[in-house]
C-alpha cells in the first residue's frame, strides 16, 4: 500500500492511535529485527497500523526506542485554526529492561505535548 493510496483522516474524526501496549509491541518487534515491518533499516522500521495510520519505530540509544503513530496522508481540515488543535501524531519514548524483559515509558506525547516530545526525542537521539 503506497502513501498515494492512503486516505486522509476525515474532518473532525479522532484517529484511532495505538495504545501503550501496542506501542510496546511495535518496539519489541523492532528490537528483535522488525520481522513485521513493511520497510526497515538498522535504525528504524515502519509498520501499517490501519488504512489511515502508520507506525515509525526508531532506535535512539542502547535499549531506548521511539514509537510514533501518524497519518501519512494527513488530515482533512476546514479552518486554519483546526490545525492548531490536531493531535498530529502520538508518540512514546520507551526503554527496554533486558534483565526484567519489561518496557517502561520515559516520555509520552500525550503527557508532555507534541513540541516537548519532539525536543526530547532529539535529545535522546543525539546523546
Amino acid at each position: 500500500m503506497s502513501a498515494e493510496m492512503r486516505q486522509r483522516i476525515s474532518y473532525q474524526t479522532e484517529p484511532e492511535y495505538p495504545t501503550l501496549a501496542q506501542a510496546e509491541s511495535y518496539a519489541e518487534d523492532f528490537r528483535i529485527g522488525a520481522p513485521n515491518a513493511y520497510a526497515k533499516d538498522d535504525r528504524w522500521a515502519k509498520y501499517w497500523l490501519s488504512g489511515y495510520l502508520d507506525i515509525l519505530t526508531t532506535h535512539l540509544q542502547a535499549n531506548i526506542y521511539a514509537v510514533v503513530s501518524y497519518p501519512p496522508a494527513g488530515f482533512e481540515v476546514a479552518l486554519a485554526g483546526d490545525i492548531e488543535t490536531l493531535e498530529r501524531f502520538r508518540g512514546w519514548i520507551l526503554e527496554y529492561d533486558s534483565q526484567a524483559d519489561l518496557w517502561s515509558v520515559l516520555v509520552s506525547s500525550q503527557a508532555v505535548g507534541i513540541p516537548e516530545f519532539i525536543r526530547l526525542r532529539r535529545v535522546y537521539k543525539s546523546t
